[in-house]
């Protein structure tokens, strides 16, 4: 398949626990770690075609703890940790309220990724998307986008267990992103 027939086809990720490492909040761009493997990874879905879209919760905004300019300094350290190995993000959606506010937004409410579909003409059946938690997970069975878990947190487990559950499903389980990324790559490609 070639790559410009798939500018309709998106892998949203999630942020802290799927790219980096989640210790809490991250607050301030130091905090920013990301795991091995990511930047080259990514860069292998921004040469399939793909839209890359970031799909995260931040509550530390509604708390307090950040504001959407130190959201906006976070997500450019991200950038330049991208960049170095040829990756690049396409476009970001976050949700700044707290659990308690009852919002559309926040995972596992779907609203971010039904306003990227809106926004770039999205095929969601043929899209993917990479998180750790059930909430990521939950938010694309909402949206009829395949999940891909990766066990890179200390929430996967209780993702497998909700699946198991029957709350949603997941089409791949793998053991980190680069190991998802291997499996969406194998996925699209097979799609010729």
């Amino acid at each position: 398949m070639d790559t410009s027939r798939r500018k309709n086809i998106a892998v949203f990720l999630d942020r802290d626990g799927t790219l980096n490492q989640d210790s809490g909040y991250v607050t301030v761009p130091e905090q920013l770690i990301l795991f091995s493997g990511v930047p080259e990874a990514l860069a292998r879905l921004n040469q399939l075609g793909v839209q890359v879209i970031l799909v995260t919760n931040q509550s530390a905004i509604g708390r307090g703890w950040l504001t959407t300019e130190g959201l906006q300094r976070i997500h450019q350290r991200l950038a330049d940790l991208l960049r170095v190995q040829g990756g690049s993000i396409d476009d970001v959606f976050f949700c700044p309220h707290r659990p308690d506010e009852g919002c559309a937004c926040r995972k596992p409410e779907a609203a971010m990724i039904t306003q990227a579909a809106e926004r770039y003409s999205l095929d969601l059946s043929q899209s993917f998307f990479v998180g750790d938690k059930s909430s990521d997970l939950d938010a694309a069975h909402r949206a009829g986008v395949p999940g891909v878990l990766v066990m890179t947190s200390d929430y996967s487990e209780a993702a497998l267990k909700a699946r198991d559950e029957g709350q949603f499903s997941i089409a791949h389980v793998a053991q980190t992103f680069v190991h998802a990324v291997d499996w969406i790559e194998s996925e699209l490609l097979g799609r010729c």
